[in-house]
């Protein structure tokens, strides 16, 4: 218990990086026990989360232009998306923000989507597709293009310019693009093309994901009305009254004293009386 409420705070205190890496190892789990074939040892996808080659089915399921870019085909596929993620969303936040980053990761899988469905259209390629790749090279991309003199370490290499890393990914693809896994290449190539596109229209001060800002409901300009609370109504006495009214006692005990209390007239006994309540 004590790992899942460590795993969930640190959930909760993670940037939108780490909770997509957080997102893309639970579906991995998840898919270990709904579509992992441990027979032949591989992933069966159904063409309603992966996504197929075959327009016809994205037509049926259009989700799926999102959705298989959270499925992966192996745990060293998925080790290796969500590293590189890690590694390299440190460097967008160097230069861009959250709206940004997440405008540029699923640009990046929406648009390699598409042109893996006009990849199949065009060759009549029927296949699936899954994976983060187009997504993490959007990002990659994207850093390298606007800032491609930054300078990064590599183990057992050293310091090396990051737009010297871009072109030897990109080099790689092209010269896969003709391999069994030619739709994970073309996905990589699309995505690096929203990453290489978001930077340049950055560098000329278009910033695309401005599109996703929602115009905020003007507060209303209101004066806050107090209802006063009902106050008690306390019945006071005036000191002059206090001391008419003690005069007209005295003068009435002066003269029980002197004539005694017959010689009192009605009223002055109604008061007496009265007031001795």
């Amino acid at each position: 218990m004590n790992i899942i409420n460590e795993i969930r705070q640190q959930y909760k205190l993670g940037d939108v990086p780490q909770k997509l890496i957080f997102i893309n190892i639970l579906v991995f789990l998840l898919s270990i026990v709904f579509f992992f074939k441990f027979r032949f040892g591989i992933f069966d996808y159904p063409t309603w989360l992966a996504l197929s080659s075959d327009y016809k089915e994205a037509i049926w399921f259009p989700w799926t232009l999102l959705t298989y870019s959270f499925l992966h085909s192996s745990p060293f596929h998925l080790l290796f998306n969500l590293i590189f993620l890690y590694f390299i969303s440190s460097l967008f936040y160097t230069y861009f923000n959250t709206r940004q980053f997440l405008t540029v990761y699923f640009f990046g899988s929406v648009f390699a989507g598409f042109v893996y469905l006009l990849y199949g259209y065009l060759f009549n390629h029927v296949s699936l597709i899954v994976g983060a790749s187009g997504s993490v090279m959007a990002i990659f991309i994207a850093v390298a293009a606007y800032a491609p003199n930054m300078t990064i370490k590599l183990p057992f290499i050293g310091f090396v310019k990051i737009w010297h890393i871009a072109v030897f990914y990109i080099f790689v693809d092209l010269l896969y693009l003709l391999s069994d896994n030619t739709g994970g290449h073309v996905a990589h190539l699309s995505g690096s093309l929203v990453g290489f596109a978001f930077a340049m229209l950055m560098k000329r001060g278009i910033d695309i994901s401005a599109i996703f800002i929602f115009k905020k409901k003007k507060n209303t300009t209101f004066k806050k009305v107090y209802k006063n609370k009902p106050e008690k109504k306390y019945q006071s006495v005036r000191v002059a009254d206090v001391n008419f009214t003690q005069r007209q006692i005295d003068e009435i005990l002066e003269k029980i004293s002197k004539s005694g209390y017959d010689s009192l007239t009605k009223e002055e006994k109604e008061f007496l009386f009265k007031e001795n309540k």
